[in-house]
């Protein structure tokens, strides 16, 4: 191929050293300058690949770069080829190009094959291999992202120690959350949790958090079971910005605590749903106290759900409800739920958990103390069509089933609940020695009688 003469010759040359990436090697003024220069097939031919690569046909640009190479066999329209083969996902391709570049040319630093290889390498799952070219490119270009991938691939290796300097310096540049969570985790997975709650202490006290990432952060404590930690946070972001959602996250951390007290003296200075305040009560089990605020909230709102939630409070306050008490209870829980159903069907809202829940405690109330065992049965099935895998409903039904007396049904139901629950609940080994026990026993004298 003859040598382009003068300008031309030399803006030839600066395309063959450019190592610019795939669509930025190329601006336009270039591609148009160059198809001015051109005055040779081979020119053409680059000039046609360099424009197909610039504007994205890759399939284009690798048939026009492979043929080159066919030609000629320079080493740089490997090099493009495989830059060609990567945007068209010819991963293998790509493979065998770049490493035929490596061989011909026997350059081993050039960036852009080294990302490629890195690329294809990580695709494959070929981890250590990725790594040596990923550590060559840092070297090269020590930017976040490449760090990042870098830091990845370390931690797939369990190589912590390896990644939590490259983590560290990301984080310290960024103070990005996703950085944080991943500089945690190496220095968890070095078994150095107290520089983990140390560093998360830190980003907190200085750039605070958002709602989900304060949660996030909560969770993270209660692993690496620093609530103590997180208490003096909290409590100082709380004190720093006493709003509503700091109110919040300080109490999430108090109620893992179980530092119910603290929790409900904050609970009561901020207009919080009554529930919260509720839930509070019955963590600590104050029945009675929770009862008294769920009538206040419903004279406050009338919410027919404060009116159910009084009736069910009355009856767990009481250590052996009588069968009167349980009917009075019941006969109110009855109400409070049929003025439930008509808010849902004026407000056309579809049933929730919640429906469920006050369904099945009145169901099993009047299957319990027998004060309507088949009524109790209707409101089982409501709760059941709601959440159809709840256990504690699967297990009302069960009791109600060997309440009539149809221990076939009963002891079915009772076989949906898994041996490990039944196991670790009292209630329901309670349930289970009775059902199947009696039934049991029925089962085999009507066995014998038929023999």
């Amino acid at each position: 191929m003859r040598a382009l003469p003068g300008r031309c010759a030399h803006a030839r040359q600066a395309r063959r050293s450019q190592e610019m990436r795939v669509r930025a090697y190329l601006c336009s003024f270039v591609v148009i300058l160059s198809l001015l220069c051109a005055d040779s097939k081979e020119d053409a031919a680059l000039l046609n690949g360099a424009d197909s690569l610039y504007r994205g046909d890759f399939a284009t640009s690798f048939d026009e770069f492979i043929s080159l190479f066919e030609e000629t066999k320079e080493p740089y329209y490997a090099k493009l080829a495989a830059q060609a083969a990567m945007g068209k996902r010819d991963t293998k391709s790509a493979l065998l190009l770049a490493e035929l570049y490596i061989k011909l040319s026997g350059n081993d630093e050039d960036l852009i094959i080294n990302k490629i290889l890195a690329d294809v390498y990580a695709q494959n799952g070929q981890i250590d291999q990725a790594i040596k070219v990923l550590e060559k490119i840092y070297k090269q270009e020590p930017s976040n992202e490449v760090g990042e991938v870098l830091g990845n691939m370390y931690m797939l290796r369990s190589m912590p120690q390896n990644a939590q300097p490259i983590f560290q310096q990301i984080y310290d540049t960024t103070h990005h959350i996703d950085m944080l969570k991943k500089l945690l985790l190496a220095f968890v997975a070095q078994k150095q949790e107290q520089k983990a709650l140390g560093v998360l202490s830190q980003h907190l006290l200085h750039y605070g958090c958002e709602e989900r990432f304060c949660e996030e952060a909560i969770g993270i404590y209660t692993d690496l079971r620093g609530l103590d930690f997180a208490k003096d946070v909290f409590e100082k972001l709380y004190v720093k910005n006493p709003t509503i959602p700091a109110a919040m996250n300080f109490m999430r951390v108090l109620i893992a605590l179980k530092q119910f007290q603290e929790a409900q003296g904050i609970a009561k200075s901020f207009p919080f749903d009554k529930g919260l305040l509720l839930d509070l009560y019955v963590m600590q089990g104050d029945y009675a106290r929770a009862q008294k605020e769920a009538r206040q909230a419903y004279e406050q709102s009338q919410n027919p759900k404060f009116l159910a939630l009084e009736a069910v409070y009355e009856f767990s306050a009481q250590e052996q409800p009588t069968h009167k008490q349980a009917e009075s209870i019941a006969k109110k829980l009855g109400e409070a739920i049929a003025l439930l159903q008509a808010k849902g069907r004026q407000e056309s809202q579809p049933e929730t958990p919640q429906d469920a829940f006050f369904y099945n405690f009145y169901g099993y109330l009047l299957i319990d103390y027998e004060i309507d065992i088949k009524r109790g049965m209707e409101y089982v099935q409501k709760a059941l069509a709601i959440e159809p895998y709840a256990i504690a409903y699967v297990d009302s039904l069960a009791w109600g089933y060997y309440k009539l007396g149809d221990c076939e049904r009963a002891i079915k139901a009772f076989s949906q609940i898994p041996k490990d629950q039944i196991t670790n609940n009292p209630d329901l080994r309670a349930h289970s020695y009775q059902i199947e026990g009696v039934c049991g026993k029925q089962d085999m004298s009507q066995k014998r009688v038929k023999q």
